[in-house]
């Protein structure tokens, strides 16, 4: 399904519908509730930031008051501001219920005891609930965005001071349609570590201090990773990274190896 921006669907913006999708996919299904409690986040964060436009809540205090969220319905005030009333989403649920189902992003997945409907994310929902939603794209901006992602994993294979090869790259999603007018280009990625001496933990920890960044100690640890990430993706908002087992675990993806390197014997 092809959303940008600007795209409504049951009424709702493409960034909430996204985000939903992308919810639901990380559970063995959902029910209306996990719908309702996006459409209220959505709300909240609205409510806050019309507050700090009219100049009743300070802006300093944005982050803290969005984190409130989970028990912003049994409030009445937020650091001394009336808040509005919070608005009824049953027929904003039912609505985007009904799009998701009509458009195939979802399906039903059985009726509970207490009458509830389990529903399911499809392979399109899934698809939908990776989207960046950047501009769309012709297939040549895609196709010389695939050989910038490519040089730029060559250039990572070569760099001594890295701890991970990139050893596969395929693409998948609309790239390998026949379709002119594109969203992300989705590429899955597959790392191996290199091979070093002395222990992982601190070659890891020591390449993460020599970034300069402050870290706590798991950060540290998966630095060398994020890094390569980074390094792939550092200013290339149109390129929606994964891994190649995500596309194992799910055939119906596809994906087309377009890159593969084979580390050294001596790594």
């Amino acid at each position: 399904m092809k959303i940008d921006r600007n795209t409504q669907i049951g009424g709702q913006p493409a960034k909430l519908v996204r985000d939903l999708l992308a919810d639901a996919t990380n559970s063995d299904g959902f029910y209306a509730d996990l719908i309702d409690e996006h459409l209220f986040r959505a709300w909240w964060r609205a409510t806050i930031d019309a507050l700090i436009k009219t100049g009743k809540l300070d802006r300093s205090n944005r982050s803290h008051a969005l984190r409130l969220w989970t028990n912003a319905r049994k409030r009445d005030k937020i650091f001394g501001v009336r808040l509005p009333k919070v608005p009824d989403f049953a027929a904003q649920t039912h609505g985007l219920i009904e799009a998701l189902l009509a458009d195939e992003l979802i399906r039903e997945g059985g009726r509970e005891g207490d009458g509830r409907i389990l529903y399911r994310v499809t392979y399109d929902g899934h698809a939908t609930g990776m989207k960046s939603l950047v501009p769309r794209m012709s297939r040549a901006a895609a196709e010389a965005l695939l050989e910038d992602v490519i040089a730029r994993i060559a250039r990572i294979n070569s760099d001594g001071e890295l701890l991970h090869y990139v050893t596969e790259v395929r693409v998948f999603g609309s790239y390998l349609t026949d379709s002119e007018d594109l969203g992300d280009l989705d590429v899955a990625i597959k790392m191996e570590r290199r091979r070093i001496e002395g222990e992982w933990v601190k070659a890891a920890q020591a390449l993460a201090d020599k970034s300069g960044r402050s870290l706590n100690f798991i950060r540290r640890l998966t630095f060398p990773e994020t890094e390569v990430r980074r390094r792939i993706k550092s200013r290339l908002p149109r390129v929606s990274l994964h891994e190649t087992s995500e596309l194992d675990e799910n055939p119906q993806m596809g994906g087309k190896t377009v890159y593969s390197f084979t580390p050294p014997p001596d790594q």
